[in-house]
């Protein structure tokens, strides 16, 4: 799904919770959460879904890697990455289908 399509679907969901906005607001309060969810990952911090899961910053260990054009063994140094905790309610709806 395209961040385009994630704000037509949004925008048609609140349309039916009763709640008018315009794609423009729709764009505007996605941007600021994906944003904010920036800002709390930089800082190290969590960013929890409550029932879909939760965002975190995960340290990957350096370890050995193979350059197949050189053949050589290369060392990949440690880095940060995202890694995503799906919820129980999540887990349990994706083993149900």
């Amino acid at each position: 799904m395209t961040r385009s399509e994630l704000e037509k679907r949004l925008k048609e969901r609140l349309f039916q919770a009763g709640i008018r906005w315009s794609s423009a607001e729709v764009r505007t309060a996605l941007e600021a959460f994906f944003e904010l969810a920036e800002e709390l990952l930089r800082e190290g911090k969590p960013v929890g879904l409550p029932g879909f899961g939760t965002l975190e910053v995960a340290e990957r260990a350096p370890r050995k890697g193979y350059h197949f054009p050189s053949g050589k063994v290369i060392e990949i140094p440690p880095r940060k990455t995202v890694r995503f905790r799906p919820s129980r309610r999540l887990k349990k709806l994706l083993r149900s289908e």
